[in-house]
């Protein structure tokens, strides 16, 4: 080995070694994050009014330390509440707390699939004496009146009578609360489950975990099931006898091929006790696809498909397309559909439409796939710090993730209009689709609308169709369209500033920050720093001088909004610790001069620990600070459009790598 050589290597470990200890530095355990939070929330032990109630709790465990006295004191600020739950983990045969299990706010849909509400359930005692349930009660010195339970079939019937009580299953109920704070520490044996020292994979099926899984086995009682029946009656009897109609809103243009494949999974639909008509609304096709279009109507009437198409050329407005489809449907259920939608099996609609029924339903939607594979696209609209996103978009559904969440019936905050069913009466309560969103979130407007009004949305994890994703409008990535994007996320705060960076139905325990598409806890990434912004104005020329252009820099922008800009990169086959890295923005307006002349911002960027890049790229070496967070601050850039690159200098041979992310951002003029 020649010197040169074996300095270089001296020089490498040096650089993994600094790597490992701002790993170190990032990285917490959920014991050590847990003991942190629980210090920061503690509540005062001494509470003025004392509130009568009964624990129900789980055999195989313990109650947190003060549960009881944070149960009173929440039922003491809430008094409209009558039931509470609240999170929970694990704690192994050393003692040490893991697998955290957070809990969304109450979610109708859910608890009917499963026991969800899990390990501690408190229940106000007057609410028992209201429903006329008396169930045996044993008093413990230390925690009160309490009910033990091994299995959470013993308890759920009774549980299902008390929630229906509290008023569960009606409209804009108020009255079961959801703690946001870990009431109860579940034992179990390590041995059992093969897991080792005090943290596991975040998305770890826990169906394993004793007493989860009794809990995800436990579906809603007898009783619940016919009582939520008769509330449908109604509906119900038109269903059976083939009198009620769903409106199937279809808006297009310039898809022929597309839309005939859409239209063909309707038809293939079983004749089924569901009649449809479908409204086929075009913004302005060319002659020639306007005439391709009206050939298919034909072919599928032809089928015993009622068509109507509504030709009215004019500007892409998606919301005005949709209710000016709603305008002349006749059916009881509106079904809103893309073009690019390929619905698959013979009861999806059904299904959809029997839980629409439900009198505290808002809108309902199935999950959606990429075509031809598992690979998840949308399952249900998770509103985010960043914007709405769609949470396990691009994971494969071969697997069970968080506590269920791909698995079971899924209360949301909004679905994708892409497959959205609703009752006509609702939709028409909530005014339609707010045509000020012309492309994007009209869906989620209308979603928060749903929630502001007392509605559930939920989506149907059991079916499921095919998304040819957006091929009626094509990429979204240009910096007119980036930029029209960010207007409309702001319309939509703008219209409902409660929602602004806050979901009910995400726990604040889950991960919140940037597009991670992975649903899990939050402690994994919480020493991740919001880098304050320090741009440089530099020359094209003297900043990639030698730089060479390489896809081997995988540089990825999440989120480029204006609060800030987050995303990866990561370089394939080299050591990445190695790598300084810089943000690059490049002024759209200057693409045409010479690389002389040509201005650059740069900044040095700061790294984020990302779990999921060591998880996704396993022969990769030294990838996991690969993340970057950038606060945006107006006025530091001049106004103008900007690609956002990365760029990569090797700290010891100087090799200079770059690469374009495909993103771009828009700095305002400045008032």
């Amino acid at each position: 080995m020649g010197i040169r050589t074996a300095v270089k290597q001296v020089l490498i470990a040096q650089q993994d070694k600094k790597y490992e200890k701002e790993l170190a530095q990032l990285k917490v355990t959920y014991e050590q994050w847990a003991a942190e939070q629980d210090r920061e929330s503690a509540e005062p032990r001494e509470i003025a009014g004392l509130v009568e109630f009964v624990i129900f709790r789980q055999a195989a465990g313990r109650l947190a330390d003060n549960a009881t006295e944070r149960i009173n004191a929440y039922f003491t600020k809430h008094p409209e509440a009558e039931i509470v739950y609240g999170d929970e983990d694990l704690m192994n045969e050393k003692g040490e707390r893991c697998i955290p299990w957070y809990k969304p706010c109450w979610s109708p849909d859910l608890y009917r699939a499963f026991f969800y509400v899990g390990s501690v359930v408190a229940v106000r005692s007057s609410l028992l004496q209201r429903t006329g349930e008396n169930p045996v009660v044993t008093e413990n010195e230390s925690t009160g009146k309490e009910i033990i339970f091994t299995d959470a079939g013993e308890i759920r019937p009774l549980m299902d009578r008390l929630f229906l009580g509290a008023g569960g299953f009606e409209r804009d109920c108020h009255s079961i609360g959801h703690m946001e704070t870990v009431l109860f520490h579940g034992t179990f044996s390590a041995d059992g489950i093969g897991i080792q020292g005090p943290d596991v994979r975040a998305d770890r099926d826990c169906r394993e975990c004793t007493p989860w899984e009794n809990y995800q086995q436990t579906k809603e009682s007898p009783q619940l099931a016919v009582e939520l029946a008769s509330r449908a009656a109604e509906g119900a009897k038109e269903l059976f006898a083939g009198e009620l109609k769903v409106s199937v809103i279809i808006p297009s243009k310039d898809n022929p091929e597309v839309l005939e494949k859409c239209l063909r999974s309707l038809t293939r639909r079983s004749e089924g006790r569901i009649p449809v008509e479908i409204l086929l609304v075009d913004n302005g096709s060319s002659a020639e696809n306007k005439q391709k279009t009206e050939d298919l109507i034909g072919r599928i009437r032809e089928s015993g498909v009622p068509v109507r198409y509504i030709y009215e050329p004019a500007e892409f407005n998606f919301s005005a397309m949709c209710n000016r489809g709603a305008e002349l449907a006749e059916g009881k259920f509106l079904l809103f559909l893309n073009d690019d939608i390929e619905v698959y099996g013979n009861d999806w609609l059904d299904k959809m439409v029997i839980r629409a029924m439900q009198p505290y339903v808002g809108s309902v939607g199935l999950k959606l796939y990429y075509p031809d594979s598992v690979k998840i696209q949308h399952d249900g609209i998770v509103n985010l710090p960043v914007g709405p996103v769609h949470k396990l978009q691009f994971m494969e559904d071969d697997k069970s993730y968080y506590f269920g969440r791909n698995r079971f019936d899924l209360n949301c905050v909004a679905v994708t209009g892409a497959c959205l069913l609703i009752r006509t009466e609702v939709f028409r309560e909530t005014g339609g689709f707010r045509e000020a969103l012309r492309v994007a979130y009209n869906d989620v407007d209308l979603g928060f609308c749903l929630v502001e009004m007392g509605y559930y949305n939920v989506v149907l994890n059991d079916c499921f169709a095919y998304h040819h994703e957006s091929l009626s409008r094509g990429s979204d990535e240009s910096p007119e369209k980036m930029r029209r994007l960010t207007e409309e996320r702001e319309l939509l705060y703008q219209m409902h500033p409660q929602f602004r960076g806050v979901d009910p139905f995400y726990p604040m325990g889950l991960n919140r920050e940037g597009l991670d598409s992975r649903v899990v806890p939050a402690y994994l990434t919480d020493r991740n720093i919001l880098q304050e912004p320090a741009w440089r104005c530099e020359s094209w020329q003297e900043l990639l001088e030698n730089a060479r252009q390489d896809d081997c820099l995988m540089a990825r922008v999440e989120t480029a909004g204006p609060e800030r800009i987050q995303g990866y990169s990561v370089i394939l086959g080299d050591d990445n610790a190695c790598y300084d890295k810089l943000l690059v923005l490049l002024p759209e307006d200057t693409q045409g001069q010479r690389e002389a002349d040509r201005k650059v911002w740069s900044m040095k960027i700061l790294p984020a620990y990302r779990q999921e890049l060591e998880e996704n790229l396993p022969d990769q070496k030294n990838v996991a600070l690969g993340g970057f967070c950038v606060k945006r601050k107006t006025g530091q850039l001049p106004p103008g459009n900007y690609g956002i690159a990365v760029l990569a200098v090797h700290r010891i041979s100087k090799l200079k790598l770059w690469n374009t992310t495909g993103k771009y951002l828009t700095e305002e003029k400045h008032v």
